[in-house]
């Protein structure tokens, strides 16, 4: 039974993390305009590997994995929103100054490999330490259910069925749009991605600067 419990746990720790449509899930929809459902999906499944991996340290690391975080000051913060702030802007002058994506053609003319797509998402979503955060949180309440090794490892796939299934359904939808949205709809939905991920950077940074001060 705790099996279960562990691994339904895990099915609404994964939803609950991934539901809110943030700038990740923008851009994902974004990859699959812009490059169908099979060159997107390299995109989804990176984050859906950040996302179980941390999931994979806060279990292992339990109560440790937070103050550890903590105990890192602002730093983590704010190289994380200075990174994300330079892949946002880095992305937006790629978005106007490249041709506009050649999707009735089968082939953006901005398309990078697969290969790049998965790291830049890995890149993307492992540098948010909240989410290592909302999962040592999540571990430290559910410490009682998940006390066995088969507790935890359905846990954890709970939460990697959850975020592969939701971050695939976004670029399914971005893909059930293509060829049906102009290429200027296309650029703005690509600039409107990667400016959200340039503010949450700023909020990042602003934040933290606030604190110390």
């Amino acid at each position: 039974m705790d099996f279960f419990i562990a691994l339904g746990g895990g099915l609404l720790a994964g939803i609950g993390l991934v539901a809110p449509l943030g700038a990740i899930g923008v851009l994902l929809i974004r990859e699959g305009v812009a490059h169908g459902f099979a060159g997107a999906a390299p995109a989804a499944v990176a984050v859906a590997v950040i996302d179980a991996v941390y999931c994979t340290l806060a279990v292992l690391a339990g109560a440790v994995a937070a103050p550890l975080i903590a105990s890192w000051g602002d730093v983590p913060a704010l190289v994380g929103g200075v990174a994300l702030i330079g892949l946002g802007m880095l992305g937006v002058r790629r978005t106007f100054g490249r041709p506009a994506f050649l999707v009735e053609q089968g082939v953006a003319a901005d398309s990078p490999s697969r290969g790049r797509r998965f790291l830049l998402f890995i890149g993307l979503t492992a540098i948010n330490p909240a989410t290592l955060l909302y999962f040592a949180a999540l571990t430290i309440g559910l410490g009682a259910t998940l006390s066995s090794a088969k507790t935890l490892v359905a846990f954890v796939a709970g939460v990697a069925v959850a975020s592969l299934a939701w971050q695939l359904g976004l670029v399914l939808v971005g893909a059930a749009v293509r060829g049906r949205i102009t290429a200027q709809a296309q650029r703005m939905l690509s600039a409107v991605g990667f400016s959200i991920v340039v503010l949450i950077g700023i909020a990042a940074c602003a934040s933290t600067l606030l604190d110390v001060g």
